[in-house]
């Protein structure tokens, strides 16, 4: 439970206030002690402009995040980092300031409008935060022209108001990967059942049937959390929306498609089968998303579909006592087997405006983005590398199979990003279906509305 906690706090967080510490000047707090059991290499000396002298100066740098937890892949990562650091800084002093899971972005938000965040941020919300002036333009840092394009895209700022121009086409933050979500499954299962990997909904929908009538549960779905409803309804509706139209989610916001439109209505039509025909648990409205996880590692349910840190939950729990399996792994489609990806970035590497240290937190993402740390942090994580160049080693098999759709696959900008609150009223409307209500087209118009009262607050982003 503790990794979708801090993985995906990007989708459950709220905002509230919560006071923070001192300064970065001032600030003098030891950092947290390296893992004895730290197996991976340290990075190599990122270049610095500090002059020499000035390395030699004691200092203590602040760290802030929300998913560096005590999973070996995390103690690791800020052991390279420190090791790393130390070689260009000997004297510096990181101070980890972690607080895990949605009360982390209640405390950042405080805290940069306080002048008192730590020097170097990890955040999940790039744009708010731009727009406040609490981020450095890091335009200028070498790595930024490495950011593949579909991160570069999402990563470089677009002013949609007069008052943002000054921030418009620079870059404010790195990824720390990307995530892939998808169907895994269980390669026992379809291999005993004979059954190769869908590549359609038609054949999605055609092993779900020959899974149930051996009395396995085809999907497992953990739909009390209401960001697992929002994955997977967000997905199907990715692939239907732009198998129809490469532009459809501009298209949404111009108003030349619809939320009641014919896309939306075959996404919510999916989910009518899946219910119907009984290839999801019948308590999928009232487990969450461990026990879902739990329904699939234990051999009870042939699918499940997730995010990019199943794979890691699944290793989590045959170390718990479940009986291992080999995990496959698809990708969301539509009924002509049209896959759009849309990759996603929830983990964003920044620097605080108001530093005191700005060179040497500088220096510390580009350590954090260096071969030597960041591709261990995402083999550990199993998401797939946001900067050119770095080449990942995949521990875990079934990233091969991922990586073979990313590379071949089309991704587009998420569609909500086009819609703002109007996807509310859609993800309720998945919830219904799933709790027994026969899908009505007519309850889309409700979305399309909230959608063209709330338009004027929707931050577009790069296309």
């Amino acid at each position: 439970m503790k990794r979708m906690t801090i993985v995906l706090c990007s989708i459950m967080l709220t905002f509230g206030v919560l006071l923070a510490g001192c300064s970065s000047k001032k600030e003098t707090q030891a950092s947290s002690a390296p893992s004895a059991a730290a197996t991976t290499g340290a990075a190599s000396a990122a270049p610095s402009s500090t002059p020499d002298a000035a390395k030699q100066k004691e200092f203590t740098i602040r760290v802030g995040a929300w998913f560096i937890d005590d999973r070996q892949v995390m103690q690791n990562f800020k052991t390279n980092i420190e090791t790393a650091y130390k070689k260009i800084y000997p004297k510096a002093t990181i101070q980890w300031e972690i607080t895990l899971g949605a009360a982390y972005s209640s405390k950042l938000t405080a805290q940069l409008a306080s002048n008192s965040a730590p020097d170097v941020i990890f955040n999940s919300t790039m744009n708010k935060y731009t727009e406040g002036g609490y981020l450095a333009d890091l335009s200028n840092e070498p790595w930024a022209s490495k950011l593949i394009p579909s991160v570069k895209k999402s990563f470089t700022y677009l002013a949609t108001k007069d008052e943002y121009k000054k921030y418009d086409g620079k870059v404010f933050g790195a990824s720390m990967g990307v995530g892939i979500p998808g169907y895994w499954y269980n390669k026992k299962i379809f291999s005993d059942l004979g059954i190769a990997a869908p590549k359609n909904t038609q054949e999605l929908f055609a092993a779900s049937e020959k899974i149930k009538k051996a009395g396995i549960i085809p999907l497992a779905l953990g739909f009390k959390d209401t960001w697992t409803v929002k994955l997977f309804f967000n997905a199907v509706v990715q692939n239907y929306g732009y198998s129809s139209d490469d532009k459809y989610g501009r298209n949404l916001y111009d108003g030349i498609k619809r939320l009641d439109g014919p896309e939306m209505q075959a996404a919510m039509q999916y989910f009518q089968t899946l219910k119907e025909k009984d290839y999801v648990n019948k308590d999928a409205l009232s487990i969450d998303w461990p026990q879902s996880a739990d329904l699939f590692t234990s051999g009870k349910a042939a699918m499940i579909m997730q995010g990019p840190w199943m794979p890691g939950t699944a290793d989590d729990n045959f170390k718990k006592g479940a009986a291992k399996f080999d995990l496959g792994y698809f990708p969301v489609s539509d009924d002509k087997g049209y896959v759009d990806l849309s990759p996603t970035t929830d983990q964003t590497l920044s620097i605080n405006a108001k530093t005191e240290l700005m060179q040497q937190s500088k220096d510390l993402v580009a350590v954090i983005l260096s071969p030597e740390v960041y591709a261990p942090f995402l083999n550990g994580s199993l998401f797939t590398s946001a900067i050119d160049g770095i080449d990942v080693k995949y521990d875990n098999p079934v990233m091969n199979e991922v990586l073979s759709f990313v590379k071949s696959a089309k991704s587009h900008n998420d569609w909500t990003g086009y819609i703002g609150q109007g996807n509310d009223v859609l993800v309720e409307e998945v919830t219904k279906i799933v709790s027994g209500v026969k899908f009505n087209p007519d309850d889309l118009k409700a979305a399309q509305k909230k959608f063209e009262d709330n338009k004027s607050k929707i931050s577009l982003a790069p296309e």
